[in-house]
């Protein structure tokens, strides 16, 4: 059901062992916002099927501008490629982007299976990858 909800440029051949980053710019200004855009596509055939808001803050770095998270994707998907289901995943990477934006510690991913072995990424944001 996901695939069909993805336009034919967005659908690339699956491969287990990489991850990859999407980025979609919505024009939402607050939570309820956000949340009117995700009802909108929220159904069996759409983008989303049971979405859930467990946490909610402000952005709090100094450097937030799109050119600024763009940046910050980069270096996060630049420094580590590896795709694990139960440590390094879409959960996971939520985590680590959430806790990085709002400044927040113990952000953990949402399903109890990607607590067990997750380690909090944060850092990757930050740092050049090709200076590794």
């Amino acid at each position: 059901a996901l695939y069909k909800a993805f336009p034919p440029c967005m659908i690339s051949p699956w491969n287990t062992t990489h991850s990859e980053i999407r980025c979609l710019d919505v024009t939402a200004r607050n939570l309820d916002e956000f949340k009117e855009f995700i009802a909108k596509y929220t159904g069996p055939k759409l983008r989303f099927l049971d979405p859930q808001y467990t946490h909610s803050n402000d952005v709090r770095l100094c450097y937030r501008s799109k050119k600024d998270i763009a940046r910050y994707l980069l270096n996060y998907i630049g420094r580590s490629r590896q795709y694990s289901e139960l440590s390094f995943n879409c959960q996971t990477f939520a985590a680590d982007l959430y806790g990085f934006l709002a400044g927040k510690k113990g952000v953990e991913p949402h399903h109890p299976l990607n607590r067990i072995e997750y380690r909090n990424h944060g850092h990757l944001f930050l740092y050049e990858p090709s200076l590794y």
